[in-house]
């Protein structure tokens, strides 16, 4: 990580590649490697003061037990990953050179979409420590582009990167382009900024790992503009636009802000009263008539008792007209008498007494019984009483059972539980979810480090539902 001033000063002068002008220090590993990459970039030395600290850089790296077998070799790779970098930049509105931008650079942890370019066909993978470890030679990167947005042109310069931060699993920066000095380099990305993404050019180290190559160490040394087709990560984005000031004092910025925000609060505001109305009357429904619910309950669930009974010993199983779907319907009829504050005392299923009358006909009736005149003012009048009832108990019998607890969290699988176990997390502590950082070192804690195993872990942090969304 960067060293604070008070820690550079602290450092005795043997931890410095040019220990005369203090520069480039090689306190620990990470300030070792990154001082071999910064030799030739860095200003105010001679060829000789160059060559003395290269030399000091290979003893000091062979002191820590540094890999130096690949320093010489350097490659091209697009996975970045950035943590709060940021580059103090003093603001100027309206400027008539500055248009902003900002998008999704890269990701973590995931490997890229397609090669890029100098990695020998492989698509590559970097960790996150690795890339935090870079951090410092990220700030003030310029930003290129060529003239068909294709590739990266190290000659063409037209922005520079000024902030960036990690947010879930996107690496976000921003910055601004050279308006002026590019005016129609600019209205191309304006226009086109949709299909538009981010690219990176690094140094970096790295190992095989399978069909993918794992960046082990890395330097930026440069971001372009260019198509998301021919960038190694596909989804990374871009949007730009051109300064604009703003011409009005506070008092008409803030009436025209409550003018434009004001039918989302009606809206809001509305929602708020029909969600609290809603409540309200769901709480009433759950609290009536508790007394007669909770006299009638045990009997109701008697009666699926003896259902489950008998449906585990092959009794009463007929679909339409069996004992263990009527004993259900008894008891939910219970129920519904109970929710619309009744005692019940009278079991009434017309649906099965009509079914059952037409097929339970006394073995002596061998002729049909004479039809009913349906436009008879006295049966007319009977069978919209039944339907009328019928309908109130099925309203009464959804009512019963409106309220109802929320399904329980799926068991969590053994392999997880071991996982959070590992990382001193409890179940009970997980009902928000993890976030990438908790799971990240829960993983380090409980002794996974390997690629495959840390993703193939995630995956299963996911799908047990653990994961922040």
């Amino acid at each position: 990580m960067p060293l604070s001033k008070e820690e550079r000063d602290a450092l005795p002068p043997e931890h410095f590649a040019v220990p005369g002008k203090r520069k480039l220090p090689i306190n620990d590993e990470t300030h070792t490697s990154l001082a071999w990459d910064q030799v030739d970039r860095t200003q105010g030395l001679s060829d000789a003061e160059r060559s003395e600290a290269r030399a000091r850089i290979l003893r000091r790296a062979k002191e820590l037990g540094i890999d130096t077998s690949d320093w010489d070799k350097s490659m091209h790779a697009a996975a970045m990953t950035l943590w709060g970098m940021s580059l103090n930049v003093p603001e100027v509105a309206n400027h008539p050179n500055r248009m902003p931008f900002s998008g999704v650079l890269t990701f973590v942890n995931q490997p890229s979409d397609l090669p890029p370019g100098g990695s020998g066909g492989k698509r590559t993978y970097l960790p996150k420590d690795v890339a935090e470890k870079a951090l410092e030679s990220l700030l003030g990167m310029a930003v290129d582009f060529s003239d068909d947005l294709s590739a990266h042109d190290v000659t063409q310069k037209i922005g520079v990167i000024t902030g960036a931060e990690i947010v879930g699993e996107e690496v976000r920066i921003e910055g601004f382009f050279y308006a002026a000095d590019f005016p129609q380099e600019c209205a191309r990305i304006q226009k086109e900024k949709e299909a538009l993404g981010f690219s990176y050019e690094v140094r970096a180290q790295t190992r095989s790992m399978g069909d993918l190559l794992q960046i082990v160490s890395c330097v930026f040394t440069g971001a372009a503009v260019l198509y998301k087709d021919k960038a190694a990560y596909q989804s990374t984005s871009l949007a730009a636009q051109a300064e604009q000031g703003i011409d009005m004092d506070p008092k008409e910025l803030q009436e025209l802000l409550a003018a434009a925000l004001k039918p989302l609060v009606t809206q809001i505001e509305t929602v708020t009263k029909d969600v609290t109305a809603i409540k309200a009357a769901g709480e009433t429904a759950l609290h009536a008539n508790k007394e007669v619910r909770d006299r009638v309950a045990p009997h109701a669930t008697a009666l699926r008792n003896c259902a489950a009974a008998m449906e585990a010993a092959g009794m009463g199983l007929d679909s339409h007209r069996g004992h263990v779907k009527i004993l259900h319907h008894m008891a939910a009829s219970m129920e519904a008498d109970a929710a619309a504050g009744k005692v019940p005392h009278i079991f009434r299923d017309h649906d099965w007494g009509f079914s059952a009358a037409s097929d339970l006909k006394p073995a002596h009736v061998e002729a049909a019984a004479p039809a009913l005149d349906v436009n008879n003012p006295v049966i007319k009048g009977i069978t919209d009483t039944l339907a009328g009832l019928g309908t109130q108990l099925t309203d009464l019998k959804a009512a019963a059972f409106k309220v109802a607890e929320a399904p329980a969290r799926k068991t969590v699988p053994a392999e997880v539980m071991t996982l959070l176990a590992r990382g001193g997390i409890k179940v009970e502590d997980t009902k928000e979810g993890l976030t990438e950082g908790q799971i990240d070192t829960m993983l380090e804690a409980a002794g996974v480090t390997g690629i495959s195993a840390r993703i193939a872990a995630k995956q299963q942090i996911a799908n047990a539902g653990l994961l922040r969304k």
